[in-house]
């Protein structure tokens, strides 16, 4: 996959775009995804079109927490397919932007978009001012086709985001965001398409594991990474190509450490290896307890234990759990 990042000098040819923020690359996204690699047979190459800078994030009070990382984002939209991904600068000056401008300056001539694949409330432009009636209105004159994907709608369970009852949802990133602060891990996978995912390079920790025979592995999150509430979860984690059971702890470790850090540190069952400086990717599929301080490191240790076979009891009979 072509990677293109934090530049707007680029020129492309024959191509078909999908234009989103595609925060998740969730279900919904996948729609766009397939709509433009279906067109590859007619010798166009899929781009996603997207910002290097969450657009709620420029003019905010806050920076807007991402379910995945700019580097977690490559990884997927690589495994959907995607030759080439464009995280565009998002400037002051590409928020003033006027929309027909977009169209012709970008979309057309920069890009060479000869299919234009959006979400039906697809905005863009100056004040937001683009939409998708703008979009089909000029492609005649511009050359390139407009298709305009539906979203999609899945359920989402009773006792749900202050619901009493089972409710059909669209299927958005908003949405994902709010289960995965809640710690609903199994509904925000659901909505994603594919568990929710942690990546990063191990890091050297306490050592606490070593000395309890259940030695662990250290992620440390970039600030703009959102993770789901502190507590330990049921795990798969990708070694070298190799998915592993796994459980993982999200927080601070407050037994033997009371720094406020939050770290990710996962316990990898059947693997001995050093992962010292290695990537791994940690996928999320039950939350489990919340985060607990223990007096002693032999209590510790015992609940590392009985969080284990929680675990791997969790996965039996599971065959339709991804990977």
């Amino acid at each position: 996959m072509i990677y293109i990042s934090g530049t707007k000098d680029f020129k492309l040819t024959n191509t078909a775009v999908a234009l989103g923020k595609f925060d998740g690359l969730h279900r919904g996204h996948q729609v766009l995804i397939n709509q433009i690699n279906h067109y590859k047979s007619k010798g166009m190459l899929s781009v996603v079109f997207t910002f290097d800078y969450h657009p709620n994030s420029l003019f905010g009070d806050k920076e807007q927490n991402l379910i995945y990382t700019y580097e977690e984002r490559r990884m997927i939209a690589e495994r959907l397919g995607v030759d080439v991904l464009i995280e565009y600068p998002f400037t002051k000056e590409t928020a003033a932007m006027e929309p027909a401008d977009f169209v012709k300056n970008v979309l057309v001539d920069e890009l060479g978009a000869r299919f234009v694949v959006v979400g039906e409330d697809f905005r863009f432009g100056r004040k937001r001012m683009g939409d998708t009636v703008l979009l089909e209105s000029m492609s005649p004159l511009l050359g390139y086709k407009a298709d305009i994907c539906r979203k999609i709608c899945d359920t989402i369970p009773a006792d749900t985001d202050g619901n009493s009852e089972a409710q059909t949802r669209e299927i958005g990133a908003t949405l994902i965001r709010k289960m995965l602060a809640a710690g609903d891990i199994e509904t925000a996978n659901k909505f994603l398409g594919r568990p929710f995912m942690i990546y990063g390079e191990v890091i050297h920790g306490r050592r606490i594991g070593r000395t309890i025979g259940m030695p662990t592995a250290n992620i440390v999150t970039p600030s703009i990474k959102l993770l789901p509430p502190n507590g330990v979860y049921v795990s798969k984690t990708k070694v070298y190509n190799k998915v592993y059971p796994s459980v993982t702890n999200i927080g601070c470790n407050p037994t033997v450490a009371d720094n406020g850090s939050r770290r990710v540190e996962t316990y990898v069952y059947d693997f001995n290896d050093d992962l010292y400086g290695r990537d791994i990717e940690v996928m999320l599929y039950h939350y489990q307890r919340p985060e607990m301080k223990f007096d002693t490191i032999e209590a510790l240790k015992n609940q590392m234990h009985q969080d284990g076979e929680s675990a791997v009891e969790y996965f039996k009979g599971r065959e339709d759990v991804q990977f």
